[in-house]
């Protein structure tokens, strides 16, 4: 693992990322990869000085424990993707960072600053305070504003903290649950005002003298019997802990949009399907799009042979059209063409495969029409312009 003791300073850029790899099986699988101990320099966002990690990307496998133990160090701009256990732990801030996560995205703890974070595909996407009843915790106070939670089983969960934690302006959709009160909630005097929840709220803790306050929230609905539907408490289990969600935003809170993934759409071909001919080459385009992470590859796999076997050709980007193409070559007549179009994102984390249903597109190649039937047609219509027109007759009567 990298420990610091002192300072480590570690800026890229946008189009100049770091690259921090891990690709073999660590000797040591119980301890962070990164990790900042307490005789780590803490970031003075004054100064501009202390320990940084900006515009990187992390990614390391086999891992069971913390990839990135913060202490007070700055993590920001970056992309972390934690394939084992939690990405990130920390004290210090934590900002403008894309991380997709495995059992945690983040655990946050003292008084850090967690902000305007996309965190993705973990158990949990955010912790507060301890992890579980066996850690002993602060008197935490951490400040959690402006994150996206998706695709998370838990968004935010509130766990042990006995300081005064802030939770505003957060966006939490397609998560099974946005936010989680486990078992060892602590009963800590949270804020949690002013956030998108379009997801359930479930509440673990039992002890009916609680009551969370969750107040000045949007929940996707002004229908407050469908806002109950989305919440486990006390009305649900009489032992558990009460959540009180009134009053309510009647309309979104100002927290990030709700992001897309990689979607591959509009797919379209020319010639269209019933009028290819003999040796024609086929344009394919769709329109590719990913609002997280950003378009990677996109390639078009097509069949002449049933799906026995499969061409594949990459799509590029028409910056006129603003749609992906590629030209499937011109095949003989009768051929039966089956293809489907693939994509990933940037970071090659998340796929998505366009198949039409499972149906494929498809379209065969029609023969083309033979000079004779050519020449029958135009005698036909020779013959038809030079048919003399009967002329209708007038009679002129005077009275």
């Amino acid at each position: 693992m990298l420990t610091i003791n002192g300072t480590l300073y570690a800026r890229g850029n946008q189009s100049h990322r770091i690259i921090m790899y891990s690709y073999e099986e660590p000797l040591f699988k119980y301890y962070p990869r990164i990790d900042f101990t307490p005789s780590s320099t803490p970031w003075d966002e004054i100064k501009q000085l202390g320990c940084i990690i900006e515009y990187a990307e992390i990614r390391f496998y086999y891992h069971s424990s913390v990839m990135i133990r913060g202490n007070f160090a700055k993590i920001s701009n970056c992309i972390i993707i934690s394939h084992g256990s939690t990405a990130l732990s920390t004290k210090g801030i934590v900002s403008n960072n894309k991380i997709v996560g495995y059992y945690m995205g983040i655990i946050a703890g003292g008084n850090c600053t967690v902000s305007h974070n996309i965190v993705l595909d973990a158990e949990h996407g955010i912790h507060l305070g301890k992890s579980s009843p066996r850690y002993p915790s602060d008197a935490d106070s951490p400040i959690v504003v402006g994150n996206l939670l998706l695709d998370n089983y838990y968004g935010i969960t509130l766990g042990g903290s006995w300081g005064r934690p802030y939770i505003a302006n957060n966006t939490l959709a397609r998560n099974v649950y946005g936010f989680l009160c486990p078992s060892w909630y602590s009963g800590g005097n949270f804020t949690i005002v002013y956030n998108n929840i379009y997801d359930r709220f479930k509440v673990e803790k039992e002890d009916p003298r609680i009551t969370i306050n969750v107040t000045h929230n949007w929940w996707g609905t002004t229908n407050t019997s469908l806002i109950d539907q989305k919440i486990y408490d006390q009305n649900d289990n009489r032992r558990l802990c009460l959540i009180n969600y009134k009053p309510i935003l009647t309309s979104p809170a100002m927290a990030p949009p709700v992001l897309s993934n990689i979607q591959i759409s509009a797919v379209t071909q020319e010639p269209e399907p019933e009028k290819v001919e003999p040796h024609q080459e086929v344009i394919v385009r769709a329109n590719v799009t990913d609002q997280i992470f950003g378009v990677g590859t996109v390639m078009l796999g097509y069949s002449t042979d049933g799906g026995l076997t499969w061409n594949r050709l990459t799509m590029y980007y028409n910056e006129t059209l603003g749609l992906y193409e590629a030209v499937i070559p011109g095949q003989e007549e009768n051929v039966f063409v089956k293809y489907y179009i693939y994509a990933s994102d940037k970071i090659n984390e998340y796929y998505v495969n366009e198949d039409n249903n499972g149906q494929y597109f498809t379209y065969t190649v029609v023969p083309e029409f033979p000079s004779i039937t050519i020449l029958l047609l135009l005698m036909l219509v020779t013959l038809i312009a030079i048919i003399p027109l009967k002329k209708r007759k007038t009679r002129l009567t005077i009275s």
